[in-house]
Formats: structure tokens, sequence, C-alpha cells
């Protein structure tokens, strides 16, 4: 740590040279004073002292030993990291020293070589001193610059950056600021030569016998001139010729033309044939009417700014005016050049004049002078590529949407194929940095982009403007997607807002939309608007609306795009509260879907209604895709059915994702699996249910044979009806020889079997509303059960449902008997069969055959709430009687009896008394 107190550079110096001169010799520490003292003039107190005091004095003395020889014409360059064991003093950071002849474009040129290396700069200061060294290079003095001083002068410059610990990293380091700084002499070496040629070229237009103007002579000759004034940065020259022969023109490069960076660094072929360049660059090459080609370099400069140099090519004429070369100049605009206003520059004033008066506006009115300010600030480096006629038409397209916040982009192809530049302009108060990257992602995506950069203009319009400068592959008759680019910038950059009140209106129309707008836009909060368009927010926003308004829920299963095809997603709106995950992802799991995340919103509405969002992301466990337009309506349908309690959370429903069936198909092949538990079929119904869902084609025709059977839309005979019966089950046999698990085997032979006993059903019948009824009644025939518990009734009525479970035992056609309320679950069949027996033993005399009903209430609350209780038991009864009632003709034929003493009446005309507990009741109908 700086163990120093100094609150000024002088001080922290005297205490340098305090220490310089208790440590060396008194005239080596007077030379080591100087130079520190010129070493360190430009550095800031605050980077002086963030060091210890002896690392900063073994830095100086580094330095010192740095200087002290350079042999002729040599550039010294040290990449290291010192170490305090070898060296004497330390950093944390990698060092780089350089020492150079002075000349321009040194600092910049090698920051720009470490930035693009992706290192950080920590540190970095310069000095200039006047040397003296003997022939050997070895140094007699250093002086300050200025003054009688004849000695040549040196940059040293000193640069901390991210520290490296390779050693191959720091040479090659060390090798490519050496190319770099060898560039930059050369540049600055040549740039007189450079500088003499423009002005070469500019005298000999005074004897061109082209197709140009006096006038267009004398303003290539005042461009020139402008250039040589500072305007311009002199990178490189060449020159090339148009060589024609019996195999077409080639353009070729005129041997030992090169000067500036071009000498060391040209990667361009020295011959190309004019054929293999895209047309608009035949073209232009080819013109005699034009002087000057403008554009970009395809490699960034490695001197002065990390940009595209600008060529600025002078066409060669013969005798004739035909063009027969060219001669380049690479180099860079200075920042005069852009500052400087358009009427200032030759050639430009010439377009800019071109376009005011080719717009008709006066000068001095409001059309005129917004026009000049557009045509002011508008990108120097374009105003010298793009033609007048482009020019013109882009110009008053600005002027049109200067002040209406429109977002527009313009795009221009450059005259060799390898840039694109476009101006898109969007409201200043919506642009980011994030905007101008997604905007960047755009052209990449639309543009097969190499490489871009950007330059962001802001003024006192409410429109911002971005310059991107596109490098592109270079190929024929390119065709520029203006309009798809344009309509995906408008879609990232308007505000999130603004996107809702465009969604609703498209999908609900403008009065019902700006409702909806001004009730929930406010509600949304920033995770979800991350993750979700406005427009999927338009879709959720009526189902918000639909559960605030007193709809228990709503649901949406929907798929995003550029996803694994295996892969879904599912919101489900629920008011009020959060739901606990452990009530819903079960459901998914028996659903065959792995639940990969989950994101809550709360969503609150102008009158403070909450609804929560829970949105799901899910997978099919199987990793097979899923086919959604099958999938949605009844994936939402048993969602629904299971969440309010009128279908179960069971293996049943994987049956949905394997098979795709939906809710009423899944409940009827559970509801046989049920009666199968009650007849003391020996496998789970965890097992019955995977028996289905690995045989899917077999299943399939249980269903198909049960729908021949019964369903009442076929409307064939019997004849006709018995073979299909008999084509469906050869197809199933044929299919079971496939089944090599025998359990399976007697699942689904068990199926066929239950299927042949069913006598009716009131599967296809529906209620009030013309909705299947939420249970299902099958009424059998025990006697072609196989393997079925004796004794055997004549007939048997099943009725399932997610709410109760029932049996109706009949011995004959004239039966007497009760219903029970029973509490065994698991074998209530048996209770009730034990009990027909008993009756039938008992009223032996006086009716011979007994008829019993049971059933369980599968949705009963606590009993600690015996009214509630109670009144479950009742709706279960109730259930339990209609499922009866829907296939037999009256309760009398079922065996049941209307009570003696009726206790109360209900609204379906059905008449009941209940016992003080869970004992016997008895129901009738008497509708009829």
């Amino acid at each position: 740590m700086n163990t120093l107190t100094v609150t000024s550079k002088d001080q922290f110096l005297k205490q340098l040279e305090e220490e310089l001169f208790r440590k060396l010799p008194q005239e080596e520490a007077e030379r080591v004073s100087a130079f520190s003292r010129q070493h360190l003039m430009h550095l800031p107190l605050e980077e002086a002292l963030s060091r210890s005091f002896q690392d900063a004095y073994g830095s100086v003395l580094a330095a010192w030993q740095f200087v002290q020889k350079r042999p002729q014409d040599q550039i010294l360059v040290s990449v290291f990291n010192p170490d305090l064991e070898s060296e004497g003093w330390q950093s944390t950071h990698t060092v780089v020293f350089i020492l150079h002849p002075n000349i321009p474009f040194l600092i910049d040129s090698v920051r720009m070589a470490i930035n693009r290396q992706g290192i950080g700069t920590h540190t970095i200061h310069h000095s200039i001193a006047a040397v003296d060294r003997d022939e050997a290079g070895t140094l007699r003095s250093l002086t300050a610059p200025g003054g009688q001083n004849e000695h040549p002068l040196e940059a040293l410059i000193v640069l901390e950056i991210d520290r490296r610990s390779d050693q191959q990293e720091l040479e090659h380091l060390e090798s490519l600021l050496q190319d770099v700084l060898h560039e930059v002499r050369i540049v600055v070496s040549d740039f007189q030569a450079m500088k003499q040629k423009a002005m070469e070229i500019a005298s000999e237009l005074d004897s061109s016998v082209a197709n140009i103007t006096p006038e267009d002579a004398a303003e290539a000759r005042a461009f020139f001139d402008w250039l040589s004034k500072d305007h311009f940065t002199f990178l490189g020259y060449d020159e090339y010729d148009f060589v024609s022969d019996k195999k077409g023109t080639n353009v070729c490069r005129v041997k030992n033309s090169e000067l500036g960076i071009l000498r060391v660094n040209n990667e361009r072929s020295a011959e190309v044939a004019m054929r293999e360049l895209p047309r608009r660059t035949r073209s232009q090459m080819t013109r005699n009417d034009e002087l000057f080609i403008f554009a970009k370099s395809a490699q960034r400069s490695r001197v002065h700014r990390p940009a595209y140099p600008d060529y600025i090519a002078v066409k060669k004429f013969d005798s004739n005016g035909e063009v027969v070369g060219e001669r380049r100049f690479l180099g860079l605009y200075t920042s005069r050049a852009y500052s400087g206003l358009p009427e200032e520059i030759p050639v430009v004033r010439r377009k800019v004049q071109a376009v005011a008066e080719r717009s008709g506006f006066l000068k001095d009115d409001y059309a005129g002078k917004e026009l000049d300010q557009i045509l002011a600030v508008y990108p120097r480096d374009e105003l010298f590529q793009i033609s007048v006629d482009e020019l013109y038409e882009t110009a008053l397209d600005i002027l049109y949407i200067q002040e209406r916040r429109q977002i527009r982009v313009f795009m221009r192809e450059d005259v060799y194929g390898q840039f694109v530049t476009c101006l898109a302009f969007v409201p200043r108060d919506i642009y980011n940095t994030e905007l101008r990257l997604k905007i960047e992602e755009v052209l990449c995506k639309y543009l097969d982009a190499e490489d871009i950069s950007f330059v962001t203009q802001f003024s006192e319009s409410v429109l911002a403007r971005v310059q991107f400068t596109i490098r592109v592959p270079q190929v024929g008759n390119r065709v520029l997607p203006v309009a798809e680019i344009q309509e995906k910038v408008i879609e990232l950059a308007q505000s999130w807002r603004d996107g809702l009140a465009a969604a609703l209106q498209e999908s609900c129309g403008e009065e019902r939309g700006n409702e909806l707008l001004n009730r929930y836009a406010a509600g949304f909060p920033a995770s979800y608007q991350h993750l979700f368009t406005p427009r999927r927010a338009a879709v959720d926003v009526e189902h918000l609306s639909a559960v605030a308004e007193g709809q228990p829920l709503s649901i949406s299963l929907y798929k995003s795009l550029d996803e694994d095809s295996s892969m879904v997603h599912f919101k489900l709106f629920n008011p009020g509260v959060e739901l606990p995950l452990s009530d819903i992802m079960p459901i998914f799991e028996n659903f065959g879907f792995r639940v990969i995340g989950e994101h809550p919103f709360e969503i609150v509405d102008t009158e403070g209604r909450a609804v929560w969002i829970h949105d799901f992301s899910l997978q099919s466990r199987s990793g097979e895709e899923v086919d959604m337009p099958r999938l949605r309506p009844i994936f939402e349908e048993l969602f629904r059915r299971v969440w309010l309690g009128e279908g179960e959370n069971d293996s049943f429903n994987r049956l949905l994702l394997s098979s795709y069936l939906d809710w009423r198909q899944i409940a009827l092949l559970r509801a046989y699996a049920r009666y199968m538990q009650q007849i003391r079929f020996s496998n789970s119904q965890s097992f019955i249910a995977s028996s289905l869902v690995n045989h899917v084609k077999l299943t399939d025709l249980i269903l198909q044979m049960f729908d021949n059977r019964f369903n009442p839309e076929r409307q064939q005979s019997e004849a006709k009806s018995q073979a299909v019966q008999q084509k469906l089950e050869l197809e199933f046999n044929a299919g079971l020889e496939e089944v090599e698990n025998l359990s399976e085997d007697r699942v689904l032979r068990l199926y066929l079997d239950l299927i042949r006993a069913t006598l009716r059903t009131n599967f296809y019948q529906m209620d009030g509303q013309g909705q299947p009824k939420p249970y299902i009644s099958i009424k059998l025939d025990p006697r072609s059960i196989p393997d079925m518990p004796l004794p055997l009734p004549m007939y048997e009525i099943f009725v399932y449902s997610a709410r109760v479970e029932g049996v109706h035992l009949r011995g004959g056609k004239v039966a007497r008997g009760g219903l029970r309320w029973s509490d065994r679950f698991e074998d209530y069949r048996t209770e009730i069969l034990g009990q027909v027996n008993a009756q039938q033993v008992k009223n032996a005399v006086n009716v011979p055959v007994g008829a019993k009903g049971g059933f369980v209430a599968k949705q009963l609350p606590d009993p600690s709430d015996r009214e509630a209780f109670q009144a479950e038991g009742v709706e279960a009864y109730k259930t339990f009687i209609r499922g009866l009632l829907d296939i037999t003709d009256n309760l009398v034929e079922a065996g049941i009896q209307p009570p003696q003493d009726v206790v109360r009446q209900d609204g379906d005309d059905h008449y009941l008394v209940v016992a003080a507990d869970k004992g016997t009741a008895t129901f009738s109908d008497i509708a009829n």
C-alpha cells in the first residue's frame, strides 16, 4: 500500500527524487530524476498513488533502463509481467513498454491493437523527449522537446493491461504491436507522397479529354485541394488499369503503384476479371460521365481509427474519353470533415444544391429550412457515396416523418457490393442500447452480415437516428429487403403498451380493445413483458377478463416458435390467489408431461381485481413430438374437468398424450377398470392404465367396438353392426398376438369381455344443455363375464363418476330391495352382493329374488363438518339414482320401491329418506 501522504504531483515527484538520490550515485540520480519528471509529466496523481511507492519507483527505473539503447531504425517493444524478485518491483497487470520515433497515430493505433484482442487497458501514458544517441544507439542525453534542440524526438509509451501469464500470448502481443507500428511508420513516411499524388491528379484534369465538363473538373480540383487541407488522412494509394484481351477486360493493379499500408497489407488480388464483378460495380466503374467513385474498404484500419477506411477512386480516361483505369486513395476523413457544413465540401455541395433545387421548396419557408437541416446533419460518408436521386428521395422521406414519431428504415448498397448502409429513425424516448442491439440482430440476420458498426445521432427532433454500416458478402444483384426489415424494426421499437393496444384492437375491435387496454395495460409486471409479446398478452387479456368477471378459471395451451417439438406451454388463470404447485404438478405428471419450468405472474386490473397467471413449460415424457392441433382441445377440457373435480387425476390420463383420447373416452376406460376392481380382478388400476397406454392400437379398437355397439348415430342394421363387430374383434385378437406380457393380455381381453357383456349405457346421452353427462352408467349381463364372483345376479348396473361410484344388483326381472351408502371403497360390490344373498334367503317366501344397490361418495369433506358431509352424501345419492334411471324404464323395474314416508322432495322430483347415519336410504322416481 502507498504510505505517502501527498496532495500534488510536485510533492510526489519530490518524494521520488529523494528516493533516487538516496539509492543511486549522484550523477545517475540527477539523470534519472530529470527523466522521471519528463516521463511522469502527464500521469494523473491518482494513478501515481494507486500503487505502492516502491513499485512506482521500480517502474520509473525500469523505464529508464528501457530507453538506454535503441539501435538506429529499430522499434523497441517489451511486453512482460514485472516480478519482485527479478525486476525489484511488481504489478498486478501486464506491462507494455514501447520506444518509437515520435510520429502521428502512435497512441491510438497501439490502443486499437490491444482493444482488438479483447484486452482491457488500465493505464496508458506517454512522454516525448529529444534524444541524443551515439552510432550504436546508446543514450547520451535526454531533454524536453522544443527550443533550439535539434535532436530527434522519441516517444516512450507505457501501458498496463489485463494480466496475461502465458508466455506465447505475451510474445504474440509483442509481435502484433510491432506489425501495427510498422504500418504506422509506412503510412507516415508515404503521407506526403500520397498527398502529392492527389495534387498531380488534380493538375492533370485540365488536359483531360473525358466527358467531364469544365465545371466538373474545377469541382474535382477543389475537392483535391479540400482533402489536402487536413480533411483526409491518407493511408494508402494504388492504381489500376483496365486491360482487354480475347477473353474480356481485366482490372489489373499497376505494378509498384502502392503507397502507404497498401505497400505492406494488400490482400486484394492483383488482377480480377471485370465480368466477375457485380453488375452495379461494373456499371459504375465504366461510366465516363462521372469522375469519382466513393466507397468503403472491407478491412478495418489498424492505424489512427478502428473504422472502415474510405476509398476515393479517380477514373483514368483514354483519348476517346473511355474509362481505362482508376487511381484509388485509401484513408479516413478527419474530424474537420465531419464538423463542417456540406456547402463547404466540394462535390458534396453540388449534390446538396441539386436536391434543394429539385425539391422546389423556398429556402426561407418551413419545408426549405427543414430540408436544409436534414442535409446538414446527413452522415458525411453517405453524402460522398450516395447518388443525387437516392439522396433526394431519402431526404424528402425523412422530412415527412420528422415530427411524426414514425419509425422508418432507409438502406443503400455501396458500389462494390461490400457494404450496406442503414439509417434507422426511431422515437428518441424509446431508443436505448437494448433496442439498438436488437436492430443489429435483425440486420445481421437478413443481410448475412460479416460485421456491423453504428453511430447514433440525437438532435432537437423527436426522432433519434442510428447509422449502421454493415459489411456483407459480395453478391451480384442484391435485393435489399427494406420492407421486411422495417416491419421488424417497427415491431422491436414499439413500446410494449403500444403493441398491446394494437393487438387488442386487432382481436377485439377498437371500442372493446381500448376498454381492455385501459383496464389491464398497467397491470402486467416487467417480468411478464420481458417473456411475452403484446400479441400473446392480448390473448391472455381475454382469459383475464373472463376470470375477473366470475369464471372459476381459464386455461390456455400453446406452443412457442423455434422450440423442441416435444415442448408445450400451459397457462392457468386463477382469480385472487397464487396456487400451490403441489396441487398442479401431479396433474401434468399424470398427463404424461414433465414440468420443465413455471413462471407465476400477478395481474391486477384498474379495479384492484387480481388474477394469477401460472405459465408452465411442459415436455412430453416420451420425448416424442406433440401434435398441438389434436392435443389442445382435449388437453384443456381434461384439465378443466380434473381441476373442477369432474374428472379423476390418475394414470389413466396418460391416454391423453399416448392416444389423444378426450376426457369422456378416458373416463369410459377408467369406468370399466373401476368395475374390474369390484369383480376382484387382481391387477392394480395403475397397471391397467399402463396396459392401455402401452398398446395404443388395441385401446383404439376397444373404443371402436364400444362405439359400434352403442353409438345411436351409427343407425346401422343389426346384421351390419355384427359384421363390423366381428371384423374389429378379429383385428383385436390379431393384435393380442403381439402382446408379450401375459398380465397385459389378460387386461385387454377383459375389456373385450366387458364390452360384450354390456347391454345398455348412457355414454352417448346428453344433459339439458347438450353436454355429456358427468357420470357413466353401464348395464351388464354378469353371466357373460368370465370368472365372476358367485352368486351371479341377472342384471347389474354400474354407475361411475369422479364424485360417486356404485352398483345395483338384481336377481330377476321382479325383485325387491333398497340402496346402501357404503364406505368400503375397494370392495363395495362384495358388500352389496352379500346383502343380496341375505335378502333372498330372508324374503324367499314373498319375493323369490332380491335386489340391492350401493355406492361410495368419493369427494366427502372432513367428517367434522357434519352438515357439509351429509350434503355431499345427498348429492352422491342423487347422482347415483340419475345414473340408474338413465338406463332403466323406472325404479320399480329396478327393484326400488317408493318410500313409505317422504321426508323431503328435491327439485328433480326425486324423493328420499336419509337415515341418521350412513345406513340405508330409499329413492323413487315419481316424475312419470
